[in-house]
């Protein structure tokens, strides 16, 4: 009687009616899910960090690219002056030139110019030759070359002295004011503006 009653106290008590088993099962499922939670997080860092560091390179190209056609390849080496066969105007006005640090070269046959006056402006044409040459009237020229070698291209460390005579001289004339805009092709324009002095030399200083 008393076995008996034994027997039946101790069922209860065994493993399964504690629940080990189901206890030990939902851990093992939460483990799982744990994890894949923390590869999914992983892949999906990844994929963010990846992107992040594609769009990172590629707005510094656009930005490296903007600053590249914003600002001028070409820019001023030195003084500017007017040549002059009178007192009347200036004739020829001299603008020497180099790259801007970190500019590709330049081949000055792709080089246009334009002479910007308060009354009139027009488009300087290329003279032929080019190189080393007083331009004749209405057109340019690359008069010297400093550092230069055989070839037509401006590359660093070269200067180019440049020989403009316009077409149309009325803002040539004492107190005149001017602007020329040499402009490589493909690339920004260096904009000079100047004053003709009151008083014109055969050479003379431009400001």
């Amino acid at each position: 009687m008393s076995t008996s009653s034994s027997s039946e106290s101790a069922g209860p008590a065994g493993p399964e009616s504690r629940g080990l088993p189901e206890t030990g099962f939902t851990g093992l499922e939460a483990a799982i899910v744990l994890i894949a939670f923390v590869v999914v997080a992983a892949v999906f860092g990844y994929v963010v960090l990846t992107a992040g560091i594609l769009f990172s390179e590629e707005s510094r190209a656009i930005v490296h690219q903007g600053i590249q056609e914003a600002g001028s390849s070409v820019t001023l080496t030195g003084a500017v002056y007017g040549v002059s066969n009178t007192h009347e105007y200036i004739d020829f006005v001299i603008i020497p030139v180099g790259l801007t640090a970190g500019s590709e070269p330049i081949d000055i046959t792709t080089v246009s110019v334009r002479f910007i006056g308060s009354t009139h402006r027009e488009i300087v044409a290329q003279n032929a030759p080019l190189i080393d040459v007083f331009p004749e009237r209405g057109k340019w020229s690359v008069q010297e070359q400093f550092n230069g070698d055989s070839d037509i291209l401006l590359e660093a460390g070269e200067q180019y002295v440049l020989n403009i005579s316009p077409n149309v001289r009325t803002d040539c004339k004492p107190y005149g004011t001017f602007a020329v805009e040499i402009k490589p092709a493909g690339r920004a324009a260096l904009r000079v503006e100047k004053t003709v002095p009151g008083s014109i030399d055969r050479i003379t200083p431009l400001n």
